[in-house]
């Protein structure tokens, strides 16, 4: 079996893991008419919103039906990635979706299964005979989200060093201050800082973003800030977050879509139709905020608004 060809007409780039974003912050939980059974008891398995749940599979799985006048999720949806470039396929049963996944394995290409999009690999935690099973792949995509959200997974997520902890309190009194005169989450900022430069003021990217907010010259002049003050800590972040909220009214208050605009630019996001680009750094991005931030949230003494 040949792999589909990639970047054809079929191209319709998801969401991805990072979908989870949508249940644990509430961001794009719409009320749905009718939310299938199935995302009900899976969503109240894990204290999730199963109309958050059943409107991530409609983003990344869902397809025109011949049942329904509106889309579908597809069980047997497969998105094949190769570096930045992805396309949808939607095989028409189990049979044909394990094929897709056996020859993409083979041909070293990234594979999100399933109605919400949950990545499979060759060392996945569930085997390929499950993945084929739409009940099985939402349940741990549901379970993971979950584990998340509450940082109860059996390999804690980005975990920080003492080194890290210890900046962070060195910069927590700037950066709650900063946040609040700014209208923002201080926890959501810290978040960003620890991504963006652990925390270190005079942290340079490779492409020359500087400082905690790890702002680009442009970026920096764009909110008030000259290129050769963004050093300075207190600049920076105020920068750094007036671009955060302007993206925000952007999209509309979608944290999902602000962030991936703050690590790709907004104009990325506008070309994937205000969807996250399919960019494995961007969506790492923002995948360890949302873990972060989930984590921030959860944890005594951390600011939360």
């Amino acid at each position: 079996m040949r792999l589909p060809a990639l970047f054809s007409s079929g191209f319709r780039p998801s969401a991805g893991r990072v979908g989870f974003l949508m249940l644990s912050l509430g961001l794009g939980a719409s009320a749905l008419a009718e939310t299938p059974f199935l995302y009900q008891q899976i969503a109240a398995k894990y204290q999730l919103s199963a109309d958050a749940l059943y409107g991530l599979a409609l983003q990344c799985s869902g397809r025109p039906s011949r049942y329904a006048q509106a889309p579908l999720p597809w069980p047997w949806t497969v998105r094949l990635c190769v570096g930045d470039r992805c396309e949808t396929v939607y095989p028409e049963n189990r049979e044909a979706m394990a094929a897709v996944l056996e020859t993409g394995r083979a041909a070293g290409v990234t594979l999100y299964v399933g109605p919400v999009g949950w990545r499979w690999d060759a060392d996945s935690v569930v085997p390929l005979w499950a993945v084929t099973s739409p009940r099985v792949t939402l349940n741990e995509a549901a379970r993971q989200w979950a584990q998340a959200i509450t940082g109860s997974s059996r390999t804690p997520p980005l975990p920080e060093s003492a080194v890290a902890r210890d900046r962070m309190a060195q910069w927590s009194p700037l950066i709650e201050r900063v946040a609040r005169e700014e209208g923002l989450n201080p926890a959501l900022i810290h978040a960003m800082v620890q991504t963006e430069s652990s925390h270190q003021p005079d942290a340079v990217s490779p492409k020359g973003a500087v400082g905690l907010m790890q702002l680009m010259p442009e970026t920096a002049e764009r909110f008030g800030l000259p290129r050769d003050a963004r050093h300075q800590p207190e600049p920076n972040l105020r920068a750094g977050m007036r671009y955060l909220k302007w993206l925000l009214n952007y999209f509309d208050q979608d944290l999902a879509l602000a962030l991936a605009a703050y690590n790709a630019g907004e104009g990325a996001v506008d070309r994937y139709g205000r969807r996250i680009p399919p960019y494995p750094e961007t969506e790492n991005y923002v995948r360890q905020i949302t873990h972060r931030l989930a984590r921030l949230s959860l944890s005594p003494g951390v600011p939360r608004s």
